[in-house]
């Protein structure tokens, strides 16, 4: 069953038009009747279009999100008069956007969102490693149950997962793993578990709340129980984190530890399958260019890959061209972005590199001419955790279906 999303209360070209009719004496009046009677923003205009609004003296106000790439914040009107501003924007039915209010400042693109408002009228968020943004949902857009409590911006819990510490190997530093365990793991110690491995661990747990997204799939007879690992880079500091950049840009020592320490280690304490096709790994953005690549390079292991976003332009896309050219290996992979991904990074990677979208349809086409067994999906969403979270009902039923479906 959904959430319902937004519904619009208030017919907002009515008072638009009412309120710049007005003599400006009764304009504040006119906006502060509107501004109680309003239940929450934005304002939703039949299936495709969103009034954003801001109330505030400000300078200058601008909207800053998925529908600007977090790029060049796009400008609010002030209703002459008032501290009211607005914004309409037309998007997809299906859409679901994130953003923020740039009050009285000029910042742009990467960092800009950091010195944002929330808009107060929204009760919707999605958290992420630079707080929490306000969530817009279309009508078209059916918003997963399992998400309704966290909603707010509540974080993921890590109550319950073990962590454990990967000694060094090939790489010169140790790595801290949480272990999830599906419900009912100690109930029978004949069954052994597919395992899902999350690139970034941490940060699926705390934004993507993915525990409670298995419990729920499993709850609901969507998947079979699994075991996941959340492995995390050392030392991660925001964006300059210099092991994470290292590790998941195509690095084959990386690979080496995820296939011949990582995977014996967490078989060694727990009652996993050791087929490559009970072995999924997954990523977002630099996490899901390594996802691709890790079963394209260790099929012996891991057999399936899904990658979020991935960064597949990296290096003027060397894993685009290593799949087109290379033999095809026994893997199933799934590939997923948004259409609101084009300019991804601006200020930090490479003017030819920011346009995911392109990018994860470059390897698209070349999955495709080559043969391999993948699924590809877009959606009207942005570069996000709000994105990749919702997504994990989709490709994890497909790797692991119950045997009830």
């Amino acid at each position: 069953m959904a959430v319902p999303t937004l519904a619009q209360t208030v017919p907002f070209d009515v008072f638009l038009t009412q309120v710049e009719q007005a003599a400006p004496a009764v304009r504040p009046a006119l906006v502060e009747t509107f501004w109680q009677r309003l239940n929450r923003t934005p304002l939703i205009e039949g299936d495709s279009a969103a009034v954003f609004l801001y109330r505030g003296e400000a300078r200058v106000v601008s909207l800053l999100g998925d529908m600007n790439g977090w790029n060049k914040p796009t400008p609010l009107r002030r209703i002459e008069g008032t501290d009211l501003w607005y914004r309409r924007e037309r998007v997809e039915p299906e859409a679901r956007l994130e953003y923020t209010f740039m009050v009285d400042t000029d910042a742009e693109g990467f960092g800009a969102e950091l010195s944002g408002v929330q808009d107060e009228r929204n009760p919707h968020r999605v958290l992420s490693g630079f707080g929490a943004f306000s969530e817009l949902a279309m009508p078209g857009y059916e918003y997963p149950e399992v998400f309704a409590p966290f909603r707010d911006g509540t974080p993921g819990s890590f109550e319950g997962l073990d962590l454990l510490t990967i000694p060094t190997g090939v790489l010169p530093y140790e790595h801290e793993a949480l272990v999830y365990t599906p419900p009912g793991y100690a109930d029978d110690e004949a069954v052994h578990y597919p395992t899902v491995t999350f690139m970034d661990g941490r940060d699926y747990v705390a934004f993507a709340h993915v525990p409670a997204v298995l419990d729920w799939l499993i709850e609901q007879d969507e998947i079979e129980p699994v075991i996941a690992v959340f492995l995390d880079p050392p030392n991660r500091h925001g964006f300059q984190e210099p092991n994470r950049t290292t590790e998941y840009g195509l690095n084959d020592d990386f690979v080496t530890f995820l296939a011949d320490e990582l995977v014996p280690f967490i078989d060694a304490r727990y009652r996993t399958r050791t087929d490559p096709e009970s072995r999924l790994i997954v990523g977002d953005s630099y996490g899901g260019l390594i996802a691709t690549y890790v079963p394209f390079r260790r099929s012996d292991v891991f057999g399936l890959g899904y990658g979020q976003s991935g960064y597949h332009s990296f290096q003027n896309n060397t894993l685009i061209r290593l799949v087109q050219e290379a033999d095809v290996p026994p893997i199933r992979l799934y590939i997923d972005v948004g259409t609101y991904e084009r300019t991804v990074g601006v200020g930090l990677l490479p003017d030819a590199e920011i346009d995911f979208t392109a990018a994860n349809r470059r390897m698209r086409d070349v999955l495709a001419a080559r043969g391999y067994d993948f699924v590809y999906a877009e959606y009207p969403e942005g570069h996000t955790w709000g994105n990749w979270r919702a997504h994990l009902l989709d490709a994890l039923p497909h790797f692991f279906p119950s045997h009830q479906r």
